[in-house]
């Protein structure tokens, strides 16, 4: 079920907390908002399969880049190293409710504490075999602009779905063009 309009994916975790919405799709990193903020029991689940399990899989990448000099380099790869230990990872995941990005983390004393007291941290980890990559091409904000426009205009009934698929990926196309 879905209420008529386009629901605003940003304020979904707020709805959630005022009880507007009952069930949301989200980010895992808005799990410790979500455990902080509201005020009732809630549950969180696997996403549901049809012809095959799966979840998209985001997140924030480091870049080195080429013009940086030596000394720059090797801070940066200092801090990656860091940030990227089993216990940072383990933190990071507890502090925000990302999944943790090694599976190592899972195994630090502070992670298992954490998913023993709040199993639902565990859900997205569990999920992780399912997973695919986000979406990802050349000109990517815009592709995903055109894909997201077009859902906008399925949902509002502004287009059938089919039209409204059919516009998407003409709009990707010509965006693409260039990279053929």
């Amino acid at each position: 079920m879905h209420p008529e309009g386009i629901v605003e994916w940003g304020t979904t975790p707020k709805d959630f907390f005022e009880k507007k919405v009952a069930m949301m799709w989200t980010t895992t990193g808005n799990l410790t908002n979500v455990r902080t903020n509201a005020k009732f029991d809630f549950g969180v689940a696997m996403l549901p399969a049809g012809k095959q399990r799966g979840s998209p899989t985001g997140g924030g990448n480091f870049y080195v880049f080429k013009k940086a000099t030596p000394a720059q380099r090797e801070a940066a790869f200092k801090f990656i190293k860091w940030i990227t230990t089993p216990q940072r990872a383990a933190q990071w995941g507890i502090d925000t409710g990302y999944v943790a990005v090694r599976a190592d983390a899972w195994e630090t004393p502070a992670m298992k504490q954490y998913v023993a007291g709040f199993p639902a941290a565990a859900v997205a980890r569990d999920q992780l075999p399912y997973a695919v990559a986000e979406l990802s091409t050349h000109d990517n904000q815009r592709v995903t602009k055109a894909l997201n426009d077009g859902l906008q205009a399925a949902l509002t009934g502004a287009k059938t779905p089919e039209q409204a698929m059919k516009d998407a990926q003409r709009e990707a196309e010509r965006l693409l063009r260039s990279f053929r």
